[in-house]
């Protein structure tokens, strides 16, 4: 979500003088434009995503823990490290996702524990594998997949091999220590990831379309999975909460009018 903030990004350049009109203070809430959020998960309910409409995988072996507590789901694939295992929203779920109108993908998390010791795919000395990872397409297959570990938020790379899927842009990051919210916002030809309302990564969408393997979801339209996609490392994760908004819901702050400054 490149960028749920843009109006001041523009603004920031484009004006130098700000005139502050008597107009009375706004909600920080209120939006720009309309916008509609689809809840695809809820763990206050009681049940697990698969109950809400989501798919949930587990490969090969079927032996991914998974139960309710506290109003989240627990998946934990600490003791398979060959297990793919976790949770894709059924596309009658889930909205177009056209970036060039916007749109974000809002998750709430907690990284218990990870693991992805001897991932480095490239030969750079650098990991490239994580036991949590949360993958957005949008209509068009271009999005981005964001690799979690316990101290550490990070994008994997797009392209072709030996550059596909290894680490690129990243933030250090502690994951494990409560629920997380976390927003990402999709726009035109990036993204930005907030955590807790607080800017924490951005950079360009990527394309993926070149990866083959007997697990390929890259060249499918408007999705969205959370879970373990990876045989070289393995979480153990809570998942409270997924849904998405679309179109543009960018926060007005105040009431203010920016003119330009005339100089002779």
């Amino acid at each position: 979500m490149n960028v749920v903030r843009r109006a001041c990004g523009v603004l920031h350049l484009a004006w130098v003088v700000a005139v502050v009109l008597a107009l009375g203070p706004v909600s920080a809430g209120a939006a720009v434009s309309s916008s509609a959020t689809t809840v695809l998960y809820d763990g206050a309910l009681g049940t697990q995503p698969e109950a809400q409409g989501f798919v949930f995988l587990d490969l090969p072996s079927g032996a991914a823990a998974r139960t309710w507590a506290d109003g989240a789901t627990l998946l934990n694939t600490l003791a398979f490290t060959n297990t793919y295992a976790g949770y894709t929203a059924q596309s009658g779920l889930v909205p177009g996702l056209d970036r060039q109108a916007g749109y974000s993908v809002q998750f709430a998390t907690q990284l218990l524990a990870e693991s992805h010791a001897g991932s480095d795919r490239n030969g750079d000395g650098v990991d490239d594998r994580a036991g949590f990872s949360v993958t957005v397409l949008s209509t068009d297959t271009v999005g981005i997949e964001l690799g979690f570990w316990t101290d550490r938020v990070w994008a994997q790379a797009g392209g072709s091999p030996p550059n596909l899927f290894t680490q690129a842009e990243g933030a250090a990051f502690d994951t494990t220590s409560t629920l997380i919210s976390y927003t990402l916002a999709i726009s035109g030809t990036a993204y930005t990831l907030w955590a807790n309302s607080a800017p924490l990564l951005s950079g360009p969408l990527r394309d993926y379309t070149a990866f083959t393997g007997p697990l390929d979801p890259y060249e499918t339209p408007n999705l969205i999975f959370l879970g373990d996609n990876s045989a070289s490392a393995r979480a153990s994760v809570r998942l409270a909460a997924v849904s998405v908004t679309t179109g543009p819901s960018l926060p007005v702050l105040d009431r203010r009018v920016y003119l330009p400054l005339v100089q002779r």
